[in-house]
């Protein structure tokens, strides 16, 4: 009897698609029941192509499996076109297989499961130690007080160094006032734009425009990669703010020497973001079981380290083996497992409509950074 064929579709490309696909196969070579067939089915920036995965599934065609930016959960779950995998695996299935609670929670919505984090990645301070020597930052230590921060940030300034631009990268606007007590969403889940401790973190953003060469990231976002050099790597820019992209790099420039941390806050509770890749099933999806079964098998501790070191990434799992440690091509990785079990871990805000409120949110930064408006004023223009 042949084998019944589960359809997958992967927002990723390249090696990262790769690595998916070792798991894919691996799982087909376990077993004659089913066989996964892997599409790539992302653009350019490995995001998944929605528009064509709703009109799959308005059409009533849907792929069994399809992989998803965590923030894409809520809005699609909503929707009705996501699966909860709690009527499709037993509850206590992946909650055991030692998932970090943060990472199950991306997956998650009103209290549903709605997808397996196959791949993590945590954003925080990376810092450029050649570029601060003689300074607090220079054995890769960071302080834990914003004040701090900004104290190290003057100093740096005076001998001439950029120590910090907020739309470098800049992928991730919304993060600043996490750092600040602030929040986009009040207790009963109403979105706020101008609560105290966000106009304090756009006021910080703001204060940034003084330092020197500024007019070179007045753009809202900066990627790293796309000048050279690179200001991070030639150390132009001594701290920015993000994640596995740019450890990708650092692991292939040897003899660069850099060092992680959680970002300080006000508090003086560092803090740091947590993002992850989800594979879901959609509703309509004609293979259930095959689905799940493959569910199972990518998500037991062998296929999680496999993804993630085939990605260059951070298991989604508490514990990591040894194995994983040893072979990881990045030689900070115990730093980063330490961030995940220290920082206040945070991520985007799981309410339909999160993503018209990003909008609001980048529209309001640019504003700030670019054109110079008040911080208090660019907030309150977004609700």
């Amino acid at each position: 009897m042949p084998a019944v064929e589960i359809r997958y579709w992967e927002k990723w490309q390249g090696r990262e698609a790769q690595a998916m696909g070792n798991i894919v196969n691996a799982f087909n070579d376990s077993q004659d029941r089913y066989r996964v067939v892997m599409t790539e089915a992302g653009a350019w920036s490995s995001t998944p192509d929605l528009p064509m995965f709703l009109a799959a599934h308005e059409q009533g065609d849907p792929p069994d499996l399809i992989g998803l930016e965590d923030h894409q959960i809520v809005n699609l779950a909503d929707k009705g076109v996501l699966s909860p995998l709690d009527s499709i695996l037993d509850s206590h299935e992946l909650k055991d297989a030692g998932f970090h609670r943060s990472f199950l929670e991306l997956a998650s919505y009103a209290g549903a499961l709605y997808g397996v984090p196959v791949a993590a990645n945590v954003a925080t301070l990376y810092m450029n130690r050649s570029a601060l020597r003689g300074t607090r930052f220079e054995s890769g230590g960071a302080p834990t007080l914003i004040s701090e921060f900004d104290s190290d940030l003057e100093l740096l300034g005076t001998t001439g160094r950029t120590g910090f631009v907020p739309t470098y990268p800049g992928w991730w606007p919304q993060a600043w006032v996490r750092f600040f007590g602030g929040s986009w969403l009040d207790e009963d889940g109403r979105f706020q734009p101008n609560h105290p401790g966000n106009v304090r973190a756009f006021e910080w953003i703001a204060s940034m425009r003084d330092q020197p060469h500024m007019d070179r990231y007045l753009d809202p976002v900066n990627p790293i990669g796309t000048r050279e050099p690179d200001p991070f790597l030639s150390g132009e820019v001594a701290m920015v703010f993000e994640g596995d992209f740019l450890v990708a790099r650092l692991a292939s420039t040897p003899g660069f020497e850099w060092a992680c941390a959680a970002f300080p806050t006000v508090s003086g509770k560092p803090a740091a973001m947590v993002l992850a890749d989800v594979v879901a099933v959609p509703t309509g999806a004609k293979h259930i079981d095959g689905a799940a079964a493959f569910l199972r098998f990518a998500s037991t501790r062998r296929s999680i380290e496999i993804v993630a070191l085939g990605q260059g990434k951070i298991s989604p799992l508490v514990d990591w083996s040894q194995a994983f440690l040893a072979d990881h091509p990045n030689p900070k990785l115990a730093d980063l497992q330490r961030i995940l079990g220290s920082a206040t871990l945070f991520h985007d805000p799981r309410v339909p409509g999160w993503l018209g409120y990003l909008d609001g949110i980048k529209k309001a930064f640019s504003d700030v950074w670019t054109h110079g408006q008040e911080p208090d004023a660019a907030l309150a223009a977004i609700g």
